[in-house]
């Protein structure tokens, strides 16, 4: 035991490890070790629109379908030899990897116009000071 004999043992005598310092606790607190936690700010009501979460989720079970069928699919062929199963799950898994894609490029370029349309008034006037304003030095 590091702290020395047991305070409880009479012929024990006293060592350096067993003695405490005035400043430390009766008890130790895990609490106090290293820095306080942070925590998350709450989200606010309604920041995620239902479409935009309803896509997401959707979007994150299709490319998990074409992840698994691209990587089983190569498994069948090398290992069971079965090359017509294989490349029907590999081809799965392909057409669900561009469906996805399409989809999340669909939905960025229908974002970025909708951006757009709610910035167009606010785009004009920069436009106009950086015609003004040389930034090449």
């Amino acid at each position: 035991m590091l702290d020395g004999p047991d305070e409880g043992d009479p012929d024990a005598t006293e060592s350096v490890f067993s003695e405490k310092s005035p400043h430390e606790p009766e008890e130790f607190d895990p609490d106090s070790l290293g820095p306080d936690i942070p925590e998350a700010p709450s989200a606010p009501d309604g920041s995620a629109a239902s479409d935009t979460a309803a896509l997401f989720w959707k979007l994150v079970v299709v490319f998990n379908v074409a992840l698994l069928a691209l990587s089983v699919g190569p498994m069948f062929i090398f290992f069971e030899g079965n090359t017509d199963l294989g490349l029907r799950i590999f081809l799965v898994g392909l057409v669900a990897f561009g469906y996805g894609t399409f989809r999340y490029v669909r939905f960025r370029q229908s974002r970025e116009r909708s951006e757009e349309d709610d910035g167009s008034s606010d785009a004009t006037a920069d436009d106009a000071d950086d015609a003004a304003t040389d930034h090449n030095g």
